[in-house]
């Protein structure tokens, strides 16, 4: 399945051009690194994955087509990715560069960017219980 995003400005066209493809089984990044970049998959599928060693790694979710990944270290104080994140079979990926994304949250409605931070601690945590299990 590949997804197509509606053009409805110019910035959206500039954001679609800048894509990515991404190999077989290729880490796309890796959990506790520094994130200065969002994705959205335009084809194929990501598994995402937290632990310290690549055989020790447990898949929390498999993501499509459509799905954003990555924002959670946009959000984050220190920009730590906290998941690792992997192409099962090769994908495509809309690049979405930290600053873009810094400009669209800094003219967000104040009670969004509650709820999202919200919403990103909540993940967190659920994903350090995750990484502890």
């Amino acid at each position: 399945m590949t997804i197509e995003l509606p053009r409805q400005s110019e910035e959206l066209e500039r954001l679609m051009s800048n894509r990515r493809k991404v190999g077989p089984g290729e880490v796309i990044f890796l959990e506790g690194h520094v994130g200065d970049t969002a994705f959205i998959i335009l084809s194929g599928e990501v598994q995402v994955a937290v632990g310290t060693k690549q055989e020790d790694l447990v898949t929390i979710n498999n993501m499509m087509a459509g799905e954003l990944f990555g924002e959670i270290a946009l959000l984050r104080d220190d920009y730590k990715r906290s998941a690792t994140t992997i192409s099962k079979d090769g994908c495509e990926l809309l690049v979405l560069e930290k600053a873009t994304f810094q400009k669209y949250m800094a003219n967000a409605d104040p009670f969004l960017r509650l709820v999202m931070d919200h919403l990103c601690k909540r993940i967190l945590m659920w994903t350090d219980r995750v990484r502890v299990a």
